[in-house]
């Protein structure tokens, strides 16, 4: 029994002893802030799905390969690399038989990049002169999304070190080093290519449910609009989409 006792004072001894020297070292002193930062962005790289059907006019047949040599040949004096951004759009695509309509034999689907915005409007004149089947813009990019992205996230993190600052200047404190840094999700907010609203820039390519019929854009009216009153000078605008980050940090206090 008495050793019982004797270890039991022994432990308490340890115990107080530790929480002695616990106590003895101070405490870290800290400061929590989050800084952001955001960038406009506009849209320069543009993927279409171009439809070619092969048909009937006047009881001559007009082949894919004949619309698709004319597109080419307008494509290269629009200055568009069509060995670079003209392409099948897939497997599947290639001479798909449309039984149920009439008068076309056959359809064929391409994919077109275009890296120019002042390209687009032109595009779709050469689209109306070939009486090309269809035109969707399927997707959108910036060239220099990843940089950008960087850019605003560097930006965010020396905000989040400048709110410190000034936070513990105003009581005469120092900010010292960073203990640790939190990334918050990307937000972004969609845009708008004349008037309709296009999904998530971060994605980067449509839905296909939310594929944009080229021929409303930069148009007052449809390509079959006879009004006096269509305005086909209209000019293609893109309402740009705000990028922004938020980042967490903890600095000690000096």
């Amino acid at each position: 029994m008495k050793n019982l006792i004797s270890l039991s004072i022994l432990l308490c001894l340890f115990a107080v002893g530790v929480c002695a020297q616990t106590s003895g070292q101070p405490e870290r002193r800290v400061i929590d802030v989050s800084g952001s930062a955001e960038q406009m962005v506009v849209p320069d790289e543009f993927t279409f799905k171009i439809t070619l059907a092969e048909r009937i006019e006047k009881k001559d047949k007009i082949t894919i390969e004949a619309q698709e040599a004319a597109l080419r040949d307008e494509l290269r004096k629009l200055g568009i690399d069509v060995a670079k951004d003209l392409s099948v759009f897939d497997i599947s695509a290639t001479y798909f038989r449309q039984k149920k309509l009439k008068d076309v034999l056959a359809t064929k689907d391409y994919r077109l990049k275009v890296r120019d915005l002042n390209k687009i409007l032109p595009l779709q004149d050469i689209v109306d002169r070939l009486n090309v089947s269809k035109l969707d813009l399927i997707a959108t990019d910036n060239s220099r999304m990843t940089e950008i992205r960087r850019e605003v996230k560097i930006e965010a993190i020396k905000a989040a070190k400048a709110k410190a600052e000034y936070l513990l200047n105003a009581i005469g404190e120092k900010v010292g080093k960073a203990i640790s840094i939190k990334e918050g999700e990307e937000s972004t907010n969609s845009w708008v290519i004349d008037g309709q609203e296009v999904s998530n820039f971060r994605s980067g390519v449509l839905n296909s449910n939310n594929n944009i019929p080229f021929k409303l854009l930069g148009k007052s009216g449809s390509k079959d609009d006879s009004s006096d009153d269509a305005d086909d000078s209209a000019s293609l605008t893109f309402t740009a989409t705000k990028i922004r980050f938020v980042i967490t940090a903890r600095f000690e206090i000096e």
